[in-house]
């Protein structure tokens, strides 16, 4: 079993490489904006946008070419040794309670589930690079092209139009772009997933998937019956009843495998449901356990402070989960800044980069008084954006403070 502070840092080590891609993404976009906004003339503005288009297409594909030929030792090295890190806590648990486990090393099926797990998650990732739709949804290339023929044609419009200047119009357009994020893929409904999410989505549950299925194999290979899910502060509460959607109310308890009656069953927390226990983006994750051999770790009184009601936000409570939410929404925004402040730099502009940090220092403050009195932990990781670094951040703070 893995942590979920444990999942998240193998997660952000697999998603190295994509970051970079990412920021080599977003720069050339803002090159290609910039020179939009300078051209006024029809006829010009025609013959530039097709050879911009077809330029950043080009781009791209060579990017992603040089990304698929570069993946591999890094990201196995890394999915490796999270699911030794687990393992090793799965023959942990298995000797407090009196039983021995096999090590990793002579086990071949938990190999086999190991190989088998990173397979799936690099498929995932391999999937993004792809020149054709994949299930249905338009690919990277695809969802690339259409944002930039956007914001192309929102800061020429702009400009021809004679409202802004042409600083002023491929900032608009620039904005535009750094709120959004660099699209990786467009989904029939319309909605755009960004690069970083799909990413991190894709490792994160990975990882936490594969590191599950292992400690499945051996619990049957002990004959464990019972497991204990594990619980973080936050989770997800469905629609709020008793069901496999709301992991508040099924985390940190003990599940039987073969649904004996006095225990939650497998049905009940959704295992093998994307909504479910360890499903798509799920946290959670379980550790074999054997009654009166085995000490819980989620006692009464500990899944009732994780699972405390309300935290007090300004004077007023606030559901557990709604500030959860409420902090993600914060993330986004600090996310957003970030990008405006690397989308602003890149372009040159330095009242719109001053600005830009003004606005992100704001952002993180407010994000920093929202912690403190919720007593909810930050998660580092997803305020990150590729090509913030120390010195970005070292950038925008002196420029803040000016």
């Amino acid at each position: 079993m893995l942590t979920p502070d444990e999942v998240n840092g193998y997660a952000g080590l697999m998603a190295a490489p994509w970051d970079e891609l990412n920021e080599r993404i977003l720069r050339d976009m803002v090159r290609r904006i910039i020179k939009a906004g300078k051209i006024t003339s029809t006829a010009e503005w025609q013959s530039f946008r097709a050879q911009a288009l077809g330029a950043s297409r080009a781009y791209l594909l060579r990017q992603m070419q040089t990304i698929v030929q570069e993946l591999g030792s890094q990201e196995a090295a890394v999915f490796a040794q999270a699911i030794k890190q687990a393992y090793t806590r799965d023959m942990l648990d298995a000797a407090a309670a009196g039983r021995s486990l096999a090590p990793l090393g002579e086990s071949e099926e938990a190999q086999q589930l190991l190989e088998s797990g990173y397979r799936r998650t690099m498929n995932t990732l391999y999937n993004l690079t792809q020149s054709r739709a994949v299930m249905g949804n338009q690919n990277m290339v695809e969802t690339t092209q259409r944002q930039l023929a956007y914001y192309l044609d929102m800061a020429h419009m702009d400009a021809a139009s004679g409202a802004f200047s042409s600083d002023d119009a491929a900032r608009r357009a620039l904005n535009a772009l750094a709120a959004k994020g660099v699209g990786a893929i467009t989904y029939p409904s319309g909605h755009v997933d960004t690069l970083d999410v799909v990413v991190l989505r894709a490792t994160r549950t990975g990882i936490n998937q594969t590191a599950g299925e292992i400690t499945r194999h051996n619990a049957d290979a002990l004959e464990c019956d019972l497991m204990e899910l594990d619980a973080h502060v936050g989770a997800r509460t469905g629609d709020g009843g008793q069901d496999l959607t709301n992991h508040s109310w099924w985390q940190g308890q003990i599940v039987s495998r073969s649904g004996r009656h006095g225990y939650l069953s497998l049905d009940d927390i959704g295992y093998g449901d994307v909504r479910g226990f360890m499903g798509a983006n799920c946290a959670h994750n379980w550790a074999m356990y054997w009654e009166g051999a085995s000490v819980r770790s989620y006692t009464p009184e500990r899944l009732a402070a994780i699972n405390a009601a309300t935290v007090t936000y300004n004077g007023k409570d606030i559901d557990r989960y709604k500030a959860t939410q409420m902090q993600r929404a914060q993330e986004r925004q600090i996310r957003a800044d970030k990008r405006a402040f690397l989308v602003a730099k890149e372009s040159g502009q330095k009242d719109a980069e001053k600005a830009a940090a003004a606005k992100l220092a704001a952002s993180r403050a407010k994000m920093k008084d929202f912690l403190s009195q919720t007593g909810l932990q930050q998660y580092q990781l997803r305020e990150s954006v590729p090509g913030f670094g120390r010195s970005e951040a070292a950038s925008a703070a002196a420029q803040a403070r000016k």
